[in-house]
């Protein structure tokens, strides 16, 4: 079956290769708005070189989309979406943006789920950001702020208040290298029932509330291609595939504190599984920097004018990871429009 699979793949990526000289500019349009789409998972932002017929008439433009997705702790950053220790939430995470012709962008998405069969909407990320596009590289940075609303579930909301992301992709190339940056910085609070042996010897059950800190720093190196094909479904629309793979490396560092019970009452280990329930840790969290996942990740779109449709999928695998199942699956589907 696996030979299948690359049999499949090859005649695909042969099919959309094969696109004919006059449409290169719009191809190469296209192929920006995918590279775009690998490295911000800012769904307004994967099109905000849509308006961009041509690199030399850049325009300032509105974006709206929608998407449904279990990309849960950043706006941008698919190696922290990775790092939900359970991926199986999901969000209906509405967006708006403004981009301007110099590339100075900003946008806010909504996250909106089911709690308790009341819709919420309770969580949103706030991202200004700056994307340069040329004929031999792309680059950017954004940063996002969240503000969260109080939810009992923390493992729905993000753990991070500040997220930075910053990434570089070579474009003269078949195989584009690129090298993305992110760190986040943040709290949230866990409230548990725990056992405590008292000074007399009995044990205490009682509810306890942490504020747990966390950072992460991850580094991400990888190889890319966008494949193209033209007129697919209609005249002059666009399909566009670009698959990566991509080695991350990276350091975290957590800490915890009780609010209500005495330190001399606390159990580290407890503490430190609590936090792995909802963020996945490496085993050697603490000790430094190291390498800590390999991915593979696509972007499927198809574009007809100001109009796009696209789904989005990254499969990490963590080498050191303290959860049972070393493999983490974050997806997205999405439509947009520009204007």
């Amino acid at each position: 079956m696996l030979r299948f699979f690359f049999i499949g793949f090859f005649a695909f990526a042969l099919m959309m290769s094969k696109t004919s000289f006059a449409q290169k500019k719009q191809l190469d349009t296209t192929r920006i708005k995918e590279e775009l789409a690998l490295f911000k998972n800012d769904s307004l932002i994967n099109d905000l070189r849509g308006m961009l017929d041509s690199l030399r008439s850049p325009k300032s433009f509105f974006s709206i989309s929608t998407s449904f997705s279990n990309r849960l702790f950043s706006a941008n950053n698919n190696v922290f979406n990775a790092q939900q220790s359970t991926t199986g939430a999901t969000a209906f995470i509405p967006s708006v943006a403004y981009v301007h012709k110099s590339g100075i962008g900003f946008s806010s998405m909504a996250y909106i789920r089911n709690f308790n069969n009341a819709v919420s909407w309770y969580q949103t990320a706030l991202t200004p950001s700056y994307d340069k596009v040329s004929p031999s590289v792309l680059y950017g940075i954004s940063y996002s702020y969240y503000l969260k609303g109080k939810l009992k579930d923390t493992g729905r909301i993000s753990p991070f208040d500040h997220d930075v992301y910053a990434y570089v992709q070579g474009r003269k190339t078949w195989l584009r290298p690129s090298i993305s940056v992110g760190y986040g910085d943040g709290n949230y609070t866990d409230t548990y029932m725990v056992q405590r042996r008292m000074r007399n010897g009995m044990v205490q059950t009682f509810s306890d509330t942490y504020k747990v800190h966390i950072r992460d720093l991850s580094i991400s190196t990888g190889v890319s291609h966008s494949f193209t094909k033209s007129s697919v479904l209609v005249k002059n629309d666009m399909f566009s595939f670009v698959p990566q793979i991509s080695i991350v490396t990276g350091m975290q560092s957590t800490s915890s504190q009780s609010t209500t019970s005495s330190e001399r009452f606390r159990n580290e280990q407890e503490d430190q599984k609590r936090i792995q329930e909802f963020y996945r840790m490496a085993q050697n969290t603490g000790s430094g920097f190291g390498i800590r996942t390999a991915a593979f990740s696509a972007n499927l779109s198809w574009f007809k004018n100001a109009f796009s449709l696209s789904t989005g999928y990254f499969l990490g695998y963590y080498f050191k990871s303290t959860a049972t199942n070393k493999f983490s699956n974050i997806f997205n589907i999405t439509a947009g429009v520009t204007f």
